[in-house]
């Protein structure tokens, strides 16, 4: 069967035509969707990125502020060594009074008593006790608790120029007694040690009874 189209040339071309608007009027449309749609996407991806920037933005912000105070605590902790430097610098010069004091009550013999102790950087330490005595015993215990009182305080570190002032025979709580007085030099911390003018303890003078 043989179809005969009796339309003019012309319309037949602008018909033509006409479909070849609508497909690529549809074809425009597709792409303008796809292009909309890649956009939408890489507006997505920006967004998000975006936000992880300020998100560790405000991280370094925070962890900034975070520095910024301990670097106040740095300062103060430098400032506290220093002030402790100066403290130890301050102190070294110092005799160890306290440490001094129970080196004495662990030294000292049993049988002797402290009844005065005094002391100072510049005229040392200055002690009044007392010695058992037993004046039946050959020789004299008391002044041999005398004797050893004087070499355990010559033993101690911070103790130089032991000397024996005084030694008598009296009575201490109704008991035959000697009173004796000592006085010795103390080191201070970090001094040069100071030569000592005696080779050994004296001995404690001889009294009658």
């Amino acid at each position: 069967m043989v179809r005969i189209n009796l339309l003019p040339r012309e319309i037949i071309e602008k018909r033509r035509f006409e479909q070849s608007i609508r497909y690529v009027a549809f074809a425009g449309v597709v792409v303008i969707v796809l292009i909309l749609g890649v956009y939408a996407v890489l507006m997505f991806q920006v967004n998000a990125k975006r936000g992880e920037l300020q998100d560790r933005q405000q991280l370094e912000s925070d962890l900034r502020a975070q520095a910024e105070a301990f670097r106040v605590f740095e300062e103060k902790e430098s400032e506290l060594r220093a002030r402790q430097e100066l403290a130890d610098a301050a102190l070294a010069g110092r005799v160890h009074w306290g440490r001094l004091a129970n080196e004495l009550s662990l030294v000292l013999p049993a049988d002797v008593w402290l009844t005065q102790l005094s002391g100072g950087e510049d005229m040392g330490l200055s002690l009044q006790a007392y010695a058992l005595d037993n004046p039946d015993e050959i020789p004299d215990v008391g002044h041999k608790a005398v004797a050893k009182t004087l070499i355990r305080l010559a033993d101690l570190e911070q103790v130089r120029s032991v000397w024996l002032n005084t030694s008598a025979k009296t009575l201490f709580l109704e008991q035959p007694a000697i009173e004796f007085s000592v006085t010795t030099g103390v080191e201070t911390p970090g001094a040069e040690p100071e030569a000592d003018d005696t080779s050994a303890v004296p001995a404690p003078p001889s009294s009658a009874q």
